[in-house]
């Protein structure tokens, strides 16, 4: 049999989180709705000073599961719920349940026997809706990874040839060089969806098992973006950047950027091990990298409600947030940098930016806060 969809939008925009971000998007537009909006993140910064990790609403951390709860997955979108991980053929629903109406729902599946995960895969495309899934790039073929590197990956199947045996899909996460769209056979690519998945690094004995992690998105028929869970995003933003909203135990926002400034300059006395070099040239320098998407994406979204913000307001938070963007960039080049040339005097460099950033910050929560503040007086 074969089944292919010849409508699913290509997406991809550099501004994007990862790629499963990416994966979304273009399985939301095909279903008529706005990525931009819906996937937007609260505006946030966290830090734990206890093994160094940085995020946004969740922490950038290596990972040995695709498991994760329903608190760890729910931390950062105003417009989505996303179910703990499931096993799907011990799960109760054979559908995506709907269990927030007001919320695009993700229902997250693992399957470790492979023929019920391939089975409800064409299930699914049989039913005219693109399949969001994981596979280790070591089987993908189109991919640089292939055969030498593995690594969990996201991409968008849209169909199947039985008979000639190849999966329609496509990969367009340009952010880590995939730029795919075609066809590759359907027992390779199961064999990426099934695998193990070593981690690279000295300890070769951990995995982090893809266990065929699919994804079905859903929604109530009566679902809409409404200006009161649009103007929610910007409100728990402020709390969490003023520090009046924790996540998952820790403090974010503005308190914890300073927080990280103290923790750094701190490391200016500690001896450079190969674990600390990595921390920097690798683990830091990504990490911050993300943190500048972020301010990015969060631009976009303020545009896209533009008529929620008076022009003047929005003109101004861009510039804003396009300037702090461009100072996480630099603070990521500054970590690469010192962990290249093993320099913990550039520390200094990486506070300055952060001082520059805590400002720029501060000045744009400030301006949205008040603003929300005299909306609320005002109706």
């Amino acid at each position: 049999m074969i089944k292919q969809m010849g409508n699913v939008p290509r997406y991809f925009e550099p501004y994007v989180n990862d790629c499963f971000h990416n994966a979304y998007s273009a399985a939301l537009l095909h279903m008529g709705l706005n990525p931009d909006i819906i996937l937007a993140d609260y505006l946030s910064f966290m830090y734990d000073c206890k093994n160094g990790y940085v995020g946004v609403n969740y922490f950038y951390r290596p990972n040995t599961t695709v498991e994760f709860t329903e608190d760890e997955l729910n931390t950062s979108l105003e417009f989505v719920y996303l179910a703990p991980t499931t096993l799907y053929s011990q799960s109760t629903e054979k559908a995506a349940d709907i269990r927030y109406k007001d919320r695009v729902n993700i229902n997250m599946y693992i399957e470790d026997k492979p023929e019920v995960a391939y089975q409800r895969l064409k299930e699914l495309l049989d039913n005219g809706m693109p399949v969001v899934a994981a596979v280790d790039l070591y089987y993908m073929n189109y991919h640089r990874a292939y055969g030498k590197e593995h690594g969990l990956h996201c991409v968008v199947f849209t169909g199947y040839d039985e008979e000639e045996g190849y999966f329609h899909l496509f990969d367009k996460y340009k952010l880590s060089s995939s730029d795919f769209d075609g066809i590759l056979p359907i027992d390779e690519v199961n064999m990426g969806r099934r695998s193990d998945n070593p981690l690279p690094g000295v300890n070769v004995t951990q995995k982090r098992p893809v266990r065929n992690l699919w994804m079905e998105i859903g929604l109530d028929k009566d679902f809409k973006v409404t200006e009161e869970k649009m103007l929610n995003l910007l409100s728990e933003s402020c709390r969490r950047m003023k520090g009046r909203k924790e996540v998952l135990g820790y403090t974010c926002g503005l308190d914890a950027i300073e927080l990280f400034s103290k923790s750094l300059l701190e490391k200016k006395n500690e001896k450079l091990d190969d674990e600390k070099v990595y921390w920097y040239r690798v683990y830091l320098n990504g990490s911050l990298k993300n943190i500048s998407r972020s301010r990015k994406r969060f631009s976009v979204f303020i545009k896209q409600i533009k008529s929620l913000l008076p022009e003047q307001l929005i003109t101004g938070l861009c510039v804003s947030l396009e300037e702090a963007s461009k100072h996480w960039d630099i603070c990521s080049s500054i970590a690469l940098k010192l962990g290249i040339r093993k320099s913990l005097d550039m520390i200094d460099d990486l506070v300055s930016q952060l001082d520059i950033i805590r400002e720029l910050e501060s000045s744009i929560v400030e301006r949205l806060e008040g603003y929300l503040q005299s909306r609320s007086l005002n109706k």
